[in-house]
């Protein structure tokens, strides 16, 4: 009697052995999930990348508004020079509230002092909301920082977080001395 269990159970085997249906479907399954999730990955680091540059580009242009003295002749406020920082990205990112300028003047560059721009795994508020904005006279040292708080979207990649609750801060600086423009 158990002969011909121990038959039927090879018999069974053999063929299950034999089978190759839904073996593709198997092998997605296993394979698909981890390759979606990396492209996710990957496309989230490159659009990050991608933001972080254009607001180092905005930073830059921005800046040299500053630099020629246009910010200081057309009263620019803090709030229409943030605007400047993000330009065409205004429309794709919430630059009103987690982008942070910060605008500081020193008599030189030996005298640049800067207070800490995170505080543990959150943005200092010397950032976020003591951010200063002092453009400057004729020939003083600006520093322009500005820092954005990117929220990561793809689950698992806390690697590339420097921030509290997958969170990262994107970050653009320039210093320079301006120019001797007439106030």
């Amino acid at each position: 009697m158990t002969t011909g269990y121990i038959r039927l159970l090879r018999r069974v085997l053999w063929r299950y052995r034999r089978a190759e249906r839904g073996v593709t479907a198997i092998e997605f399954g296993l394979v698909g999930a981890p390759f979606i999730w990396l492209l996710c990955v990957v496309f989230e680091t490159g659009l990050m990348l991608f933001t972080e540059y254009t607001i180092e580009n905005g930073t830059v242009q921005a800046g040299r508004l500053i630099r020629t003295g246009q910010v200081q002749s057309q009263a620019i406020s803090q709030s229409r020079f943030r605007e400047l920082v993000c330009g065409s990205l205004a429309k794709v990112l919430d630059c009103e509230s987690k982008l942070h300028v910060d605008v500081r003047r020193f008599p030189n560059f030996q005298s640049i002092d800067l207070p800490p721009s995170r505080n543990g795994d959150q943005l200092a508020p010397e950032v976020t909301t003591g951010a200063q904005f002092q453009p400057g006279n004729p020939l003083e040292v600006v520093v322009v920082r500005v820092f954005y708080d990117w929220k990561l979207f793809t689950p698992g990649i806390t690697l590339l977080a420097n921030l509290a609750k997958d969170r990262r801060v994107l970050t653009a600086a320039t210093a320079f001395r301006n120019e001797p423009f007439l106030n």
